[in-house]
Parts: structure tokens; sequence; C-alpha cells
């Protein structure tokens, strides 16, 4: 591993992987947090709505947690806008509200952008006064290893409900990287068989490609809009090929603005695997 030393005193990395947190405790120099569990999305339209990050320390003494954020990801500190100050009591609570969100960035309360992700920066004040984050420690030798749990820097995806009733209707093909369509195409998306699913099966795939082998359904989150896409399914048959859903799948079908926005690893055999694929169609 790449042997860097930075501001956080004297980890001596060398053997890093192999150190626990009494390691560290032991040394009273230096801390960072670490997580224990996290809410990552944030309703786009409730001002109060919040998403949280729990965290521990490991290492010396903690007195608070100043948490930022910033328009892009960076470590340039003068790009950092302080949301709010948090005292440190054993596992605490770093919690961000919509509201405080769009104000440390300028933005309209309670109008975020379904699908944005924002950064967030965690830094710590010790009680002899020092400072630690994601600028003065390493992320070659802290942050990149999972065996730390590091919970340095953290984000937020924002996200609006489902609603069944919006979801079915003719819409515009943005981008198709399986290419059964091209950009500004329309396509027909229809509801269910469930309550809270949507079918696609008549965009993937396209009837002048191949014929359906089984409805790619998808199943839907009603309070944040997030896509649980079928795996191994097998979707279309295009005669020299099949369309296949493999692992990994992700998405969101966002109701509030009438967008799909699907990325599904396919599966083409006799053909090479595929990779990730990108679905975006707009009401």
């Amino acid at each position: 591993m790449k042997k860097y030393f930075p501001a956080f005193l004297l980890l001596i990395l060398a053997t890093a992987c192999s150190k626990n947190e009494d390691y560290y405790n032991s040394l009273k120099k230096g801390a960072y947090l670490t997580k224990v569990k996290s809410k990552a999305f944030l309703s786009a339209q409730d001002p109060n709505a919040t998403i949280n990050l729990v965290v521990n320390s490991v290492g010396a003494e903690v007195a608070s947690i100043n948490v930022y954020t910033a328009a892009t990801s960076t470590l340039d500190k003068s790009l950092w806008k302080l949301i709010k100050n948090v005292p440190f009591n054993g596992e605490t609570t770093l919690e961000v509200t919509n509201r405080e969100l769009a104000t440390a960035l300028g933005l309209p309360v309670g109008n975020l952008p379904p699908g944005a992700v924002y950064n967030l920066y965690n830094e710590i004040v010790t009680k002899n006064g020092e400072t630690y984050s994601s600028i003065n420690t390493s992320s070659q030798d802290l942050e990149n290893q999972v065996a730390f749990n590091a919970a340095l820097r953290w984000t937020g995806t924002v996200v609006c409900p489902y609603n069944a009733s919006t979801v079915a209707g003719t819409y515009t093909v943005e981008r198709d990287d399986w290419a059964d369509w091209q950009p500004g195409e329309e396509v027909e998306v229809t509801a269910g068989p469930g309550p809270n699913q949507v079918n696609i099966s008549q965009v993937w795939p396209n009837p002048a490609f191949g014929d359906i082998v089984t409805p790619l359904v998808i199943t839907i989150d009603p309070a944040t809009g997030v896509a649980t896409i079928p795996e191994n399914l097998t979707f279309g048959d295009y005669g020299s090929n099949k369309g296949i859903t493999s692992t990994g799948n992700t998405g969101f079908v966002f109701s509030c603005l009438n967008r799909i926005s699907l990325n599904i690893h396919v599966l083409a055999p006799p053909f090479a695997d595929q990779g990730f694929l990108q679905l975006t169609l707009q009401k």
C-alpha cells in the first residue's frame, strides 16, 4: 500500500491495514469518525425532511463536529458552506434538513431537484482545539480502506414520492444505451400489475426488433421513488440474441418530474456482457 503521511498524526500506516480502534484510541493524538448507520434520501419538497449520519469516534477526545456542504465534490475548504456545529457526546447523530441544506447552498427551500446528490463534509473539533477532516487526513490510507469505516464525508440524494396514478402514459426517450430507441422517439409505459409497479415491456424490447419473453416490471418504493429492477429476467428475444437483466441495477421513478431514469445491467447471450445501460424517459 502507499506510504503517505498526512497531518493525521503519526498513525504509522505502514501496517495500517491490520490496526484496530484500540490502537488509535491509545495514541490520543488524532481522531476520525466511524459510521454507525445513515439515512441518505432527502425529500425534495418537504422543508423539514432530513438525512442523517450516526457516527462514533476513534482517537483523541472529540468536542464537536462541524458539518459542511459544497456545490460540488471538493476538498477546497474555501468552497465549503457551514451547515451547523454539532456537540459530540459518544454515538452522535448528524442530521441535516432540506431547509438547512438549501439555505447553506442558496437554493430554494422545499424545491431541491430530485436526483441531485449533495456532498457533506464532517470536520472534527477535538477538546484540545485541533481539527481533522478529509482535508488533512489521507483518503488513500484511511477513507479508502473499508476496515477503518471512516465517516468524514457523506452524501444525500434528493428524492420525491411515487404517485402511481400519474406514471402511465407516453414518454419521450432521452437516452437508451441498449439502442432499441433513439432520443426523441416516443414510447408507452403502463402502471402495474402491482400497486407500486411500472411495466416497461413496451419499451424493452422495441417490438420492431424483438418479442417480449417476460414483461420487464419494476417495483417502486412509494416514499422515495427508488426503483428495484428484477435480476436474471429475460425481457426480450431478438432472434440472434436475448436481452436479460443482470445484477447491480439502480434507478428512480420520479412522479413529481414525470421522469424515469434507470441504470440496468444487461446480458445479451450469445454475445458479451453489455454492462450497465442507461434508460431515461421523460413524459
